[in-house]
């Protein structure tokens, strides 16, 4: 069963960067976030996910693992 994990990081990344990751939702907030909702399979998967955003020199604001709600949003 795959978790949610909702990662913050503090640039706007374009979303072509991401466009190798499946089911990776990017989203982008007003203070000029670029926030990522995506299902990570295991430990190894993010640790790699976040081993990437180093490599790119982004800041990580925030990680949050999310339930999924019955209506197929998420509740962190």
């Amino acid at each position: 069963m795959n978790l949610f994990y909702e990662i913050v990081i503090q640039e706007n990344l374009a979303q072509r960067r991401f466009r190798h990751f499946e089911d990776l939702t990017v989203t982008y907030s007003p203070s000029g976030e670029t926030v990522l909702t995506c299902p990570i399979p295991d430990p190894s998967a993010l640790l790699g996910l976040l081993n990437w955003l180093h490599d790119l020199g982004v800041v990580l604001i925030s990680i949050r693992r999310l339930e999924k709600t019955d209506d197929g949003g998420f509740d962190g």
